[in-house]
């Protein structure tokens, strides 16, 4: 509290101020890195005290002074705030925020390094009698010991059924059946960059049938998204693949029936997949930027929640997250209308009501030639298997 920064765009400088910490306030927080400790910490030209703030912007003499919406002006003085612009700032700094320097994606790649660790070591360890919530204060021990700074967002630890909720965050049931699944979705923050990734594996040491089927599904989708994000294609067209490989997973299980491209056509598997295939990440978990000014959502199912639609480009950040889900509220919609309906054997749907729901997500870049994946943890079924086959010995 208390930091700001200017960039002086006639003189390319960056100024950090910083808030004063009197000797008071020292003893209880302890003594503050020196003006010369931050402005190299943090990459600056130069480093002022908050309360120098008017001196120093006055003295660069500004015709305009661009700030955010929300911020307070008290210390810019009454001549200042005469030359402040609050309307054009926003967009071209959430732009700034969407494409990566190398430093920024060295962060990155440090926070998924971290979490990778973590989600690891949890698949060694989760074992039958355990408590969601025990798997969560462990991911959270496991980051926070390899230097991540906190939860990058609410940590979910659903098992079975649980995880048909996308965002649960209970986090306290039992794990008392070794033929379900845990799905858990954490990641940390480092330098204030956000790593976000899931993994979903069985509580016991194998997958059931209906689990590993559901799963190489999912692990299908993402696996060919990831192969097709590179430049110059559309993240939208990237959900667009999910879904229709998807198609073909639940349509040879005989979850779906008919023709493909009339399931396509109906966004069937909107109803089984109700959040898009990912999102722009970075400073946020959920970062900014992903509908540029004038672009609109599109109104069908799961592509209605997409949190992107835009032009991959070299150094975006996108989370890629497909994911099967058996909800029943979204079921019941789907039976009540004859246009889907007739593409979903309802029996069968019952049959594999029990997963609950399967996600698998990494965090990758976008390249010149293709994209680099920054998430390098367990998720193969052998690899899988493997790991939580030691859990019971």
């Amino acid at each position: 509290p208390g930091f700001a920064a200017a960039y002086d765009i006639a003189s390319s400088t960056a100024i950090l101020f910083v808030n004063h910490v009197s000797a008071d306030e020292a003893v209880w927080i302890g003594v503050p890195p020196s003006l010369g400790d931050y402005r190299r910490a943090h990459g600056f030209d130069q480093a002022h005290y908050a309360h120098d703030t008017e001196s120093v912007l006055s003295a660069l003499k500004p015709s305009a002074i661009y700030v955010l919406a929300h911020h307070k002006l008290d210390q810019l003085g009454a001549p200042l705030q005469q030359l402040v612009d609050s309307d054009k700032l926003l967009e071209p700094l959430h732009e700034a925020r969407v494409f990566k320097d190398e430093f920024e994606l060295e962060v990155l790649r440090r926070a998924n390094r971290i979490t990778c660790d973590a989600h690891t070591e949890l698949m060694k360890g989760t074992r039958v009698g355990m408590n969601e919530a025990e798997v969560r204060g462990r991911f959270v021990g496991l980051t926070l010991a390899q230097g991540g700074m906190y939860e990058a967002y609410g940590s979910i630890a659903a098992r079975g059924r649980n995880a048909a909720t996308l965002h649960y965050t209970k986090n306290n049931q039992q794990l008392d059946s070794d033929a379900e699944m845990i799905l858990v979705d954490a990641g940390t923050v480092l330098d204030n960059y956000a790593s976000d990734v899931t993994r979903t594996w069985p509580v016991g040491p194998a997958f059931s049938p209906e689990c590993r089927s559901i799963y190489q599904i999912v692990l299908d989708m993402q696996k060919q998204v990831i192969a097709a994000c590179k430049p110059h294609q559309q993240w939208e067209d990237m959900h667009i693949l999910a879904n229709r490989v998807a198609a073909q997973g639940l349509l040879d299980l005989g979850i779906l029936k008919g023709d493909i491209d009339g399931i396509m056509k109906n966004y069937v598997v909107g109803y089984f997949m109700p959040h898009g295939i990912g999102h722009l990440m970075g400073i946020d978990t959920h970062d900014v930027g992903g509908y540029p000014k004038g672009t609109k959502r599109i109104d069908k199912p799961g592509l209605r929640n997409l949190r992107s639609r835009r032009e991959m480009l070299p150094n975006m950040v996108f989370t890629v997250e497909p994911g099967l889900y058996f909800v029943d509220e979204i079921l019941a919609d789907a039976k009540a209308s004859p246009e889907v309906a007739q593409y979903i054997d309802f029996d069968k749907v019952a049959a594999y009501r029990q997963v609950g729901g399967v996600r698998i997500e990494d965090n990758i870049v976008i390249t010149e030639s293709g994209n680099e994946n920054l998430t390098n943890c367990p998720k193969e079924v052998a690899e899988l298997e493997a790991i939580r086959a030691t859990a019971y010995q």
